[in-house]
C-alpha cells in the first residue's frame, strides 16, 4: 500500500481520484476490530482523548491511517461544505474578477454573513469571504455566479464528488446550513487534500486574516480556524483548512499541517461538542500524530 501510494505521487496522474480511493482502502483495509473502534489505541499506557464524534489523521508521506475514531460513520459536515462548492465552482474556470451584485437570495436566512442586499463584491473576494470567515451569502453569491440553478449547481457538487471517489458524501446545497450535506471523515480527508491542490484555494486558506472593498464599504475578515492565528509555529504549520457548525453538525475542523521535520498529515474532527473542545482535540491529534510519525521512523517503521 505504501508503494502505490508513492507511485500515485510520483506519477501526478489523477491524484485526486487515486488518494480518495486509496484513503477508503487504508480504512476498509484495517482489521475489523480497529476499524469499527470507537477509540483508536495510541501508546500501551493510554488513549488519545478526543470528544468528536468521529476523527482522523492520515500522514500524507506514507498514506497510512495512523489514528482514527468512526472513520466510515456519514455525518453532517456544515460549512466542511463550502470546500466542496469552492472546488466545483473552481472547476467552471470562473472569471475571479468578475464582480457581481449580492442578491436577497444570498442573504435571506444566510444566518452569518457580513454582506448586504445590492452590494458589488468581486468573485475573487466572494472565495476568499466563503473560506475564510465561511459566509454564507459568499458562498450561495459564487454558485449564482456560475449561471446555474441552485439545483444544477448542487447536482455538479454531487458530480464532483463522485468523481473524486468520495462514496460516502452527498450535498444539499452550498453553504452547509443543511443537514442533508453529509461526508465522513476518510471523504473529508481526501477533499481538503484535493481543494489543497489549487494553487488559489490553497492560498486563500492557509490565511488568517483578508480585507477588500465593495462599492459600499471595507471588510475585514478573520479566519474561523484558529489555529491559523493561535498556534505556535515551532510545533507546525498550518497549511490549510475549514471549519463548520450547525446544531445537528456539532462543531467540525478538517486542517492540514506540517511539523519542522517536514512530516505532513490531514487530520478531521467531526461532532465537536464545543468549538473549544473542536480546536483541543486537533491539537492533541496533531500532537500525537507527529510524535508517533518520529517513533516509527526511529524504529524503522
Amino acid at each position: 500500500m505504501r508503494r502505490y501510494f508513492s507511485y500515485v505521487q510520483s506519477r501526478g496522474v489523477k491524484t485526486a481520484v487515486l488518494y480518495a480511493v486509496i484513503l477508503a482502502i487504508l480504512v476498509n483495509f484495517l482489521p475489523p476490530h480497529q476499524a469499527n473502534a470507537q477509540m483508536t489505541p495510541v501508546a500501551s499506557d493510554g488513549l488519545v482523548r478526543v470528544r468528536a464524534r468521529a476523527a482522523l489523521v492520515l500522514n500524507l508521506h506514507s498514506g497510512e491511517v495512523i489514528y482514527q475514531k468512526n472513520p466510515l460513520a456519514k455525518l453532517p459536515i456544515a460549512s466542511v461544505t463550502k470546500l466542496m462548492t469552492v472546488l466545483t465552482f473552481m472547476s467552471l474556470n470562473p472569471d475571479l474578477d468578475k464582480r457581481i451584485t449580492i442578491s436577497r437570495q444570498d442573504v435571506y436566512r444566510a444566518n452569518w454573513t457580513t454582506l448586504k442586499y445590492r452590494e458589488k463584491v468581486y468573485v475573487r473576494d466572494l472565495l476568499h469571504a466563503t473560506l475564510i470567515s465561511s459566509d454564507n451569502a459568499a458562498a450561495r453569491a459564487l454558485s449564482a455566479a456560475t449561471g446555474l440553478t441552485r439545483r444544477e449547481f448542487v447536482a455538479r457538487m454531487n458530480q464532483t464528488a463522485v468523481s473524486l471517489g468520495l462514496v460516502n458524501s452527498s450535498f444539499t446545497e452550498p453553504t452547509g446550513l443543511d443537514a442533508g450535506n453529509v461526508s465522513t471523515v476518510v471523504d473529508c480527508a481526501a477533499l481538503l487534500w484535493t481543494a489543497l491542490q489549487n494553487n488559489v484555494v490553497s492560498q486563500i486558506l492557509a490565511m488568517p486574516f483578508y480585507t477588500f472593498r465593495t462599492n459600499r464599504r471595507q471588510h475585514n475578515i478573520k479566519s474561523t480556524n484558529q489555529l491559523l492565528r493561535n498556534d505556535d509555529p515551532e510545533l507546525w504549520s498550518i497549511l490549510g483548512g475549514k471549519t463548520g457548525y450547525i446544531r445537528k453538525a456539532g462543531y467540525c475542523l478538517v486542517t492540514r499541517a506540517q511539523d519542522s521535520s517536514g512530516n505532513d498529515v490531514v487530520a478531521v474532527v467531526l461532532g465537536g461538542v464545543s468549538s473549544r473542545t473542536r480546536f483541543a482535540d486537533m491539537r492533541r491529534l496533531l500532537h500525537w500524530g507527529f510524535q508517533n510519525i518520529e517513533q516509527q521512523d526511529r524504529i524503522g517503521g
